[in-house]
């Protein structure tokens, strides 16, 4: 869950929107963005959000970005339990998440089931970053006539995608590996799979064409999320549209694309929905 800070009425002196310029809740737990000049009150900010928002238990401060190979946030404690594990509800499914040790973004709850309403009965299905399973576990309630092998890098996000499975009864339908997709991808599964999703928007363009070597004959599809920076809104997509069907040189073409959500001044994260053809 994202919150409008508009919706926050912070008390005394603290001034909304000078203060907190980032806000999500996963679980019961808040972590908030700071602007650097008010930290001296950050814990003055985590009690007074707590006592405003009945459904939180624990506040900490994000500092600085996701970073690092396993796309972690480097969080402070502010207020109430000193935890970072908790459960999420999304779309009737619930996720075991340990805010500190794996990435995960509220922020993509319409994207997860806007994919899983596109799968067809039947399919293969590959996440190349699965994280802690939650695209996949989604996908499954909707579409249980289905098959995904999901890839993950993080240790700790393969063990919670484990249990994620377990809580929400799909065990049989989704597989976790551990390890690097590329590697797995050249060794186990050429040519195998009808839709990949590639939820690593960093630097998700760089496997490309580990996707590809992935799809079965005479195609399919890939849903692949990437950042973009641009100083105007509209040309977003048409820029990062251009880009893709040039690196896809006629073996696909991008048919969808949207804005996910704005990360920073003109600087985005979009997806982009690719029909891959081979023949």
């Amino acid at each position: 869950m994202c919150l409008n800070l508009s919706k926050i009425q912070l008390s005394n002196n603290f001034k909304k929107s000078h203060l907190i310029n980032g806000f999500d809740i996963i679980g019961d737990i808040a972590i908030i963005k700071i602007n650097s000049t008010n930290r001296s009150q950050q814990s003055k900010i985590g009690q007074e959000i707590l006592s405003q928002f009945s459904n939180i238990n624990s506040v900490f401060l994000q500092k600085g970005q996701v970073s690092g190979k396993f796309r972690t946030k480097t969080l402070s404690y502010l207020a109430g339990k000193n935890r970072t594990s908790t459960i999420y509800r999304e779309s009737g499914c619930q996720f075991l998440i340990d805010v500190s040790q794996v990435y995960f973004s509220p922020r993509l709850s319409h994207e997860r089931l806007r994919i899983a309403n596109l799968v067809n009965s039947g399919e293969n299905i590959l996440n190349m970053f699965a994280g802690i399973g939650s695209f996949s576990i989604i996908i499954a309630k909707n579409q249980p006539n289905c098959k995904i092998i999901d890839i993950e890098i993080n240790p700790h996000a393969h063990f919670l995608a484990n249990e994620n499975y377990k809580l929400n009864k799909v065990s049989d339908i989704v597989e976790s590996i551990l390890g690097d997709s590329s590697k797995i991808i050249k060794t186990r599964y050429p040519k195998h799979f009808s839709r990949i999703l590639m939820p690593l928007p960093e630097n998700s363009i760089d496997f490309l064409e580990d996707a590809l070597f992935a799809l079965k004959s005479p195609g399919g599809w890939i849903h692949l999320y990437t950042h973009i920076i641009s100083e105007k809104n509209h040309s977003v997509l048409s820029k990062a549209t251009k880009k893709l069907n040039l690196l896809l040189d006629n073996r696909g073409i991008v048919t969808n694309s949207r804005i996910v959500k704005q990360i920073g001044p003109n600087s985005y994260q979009i997806v982009l929905d690719i029909e891959v053809d081979f023949s």
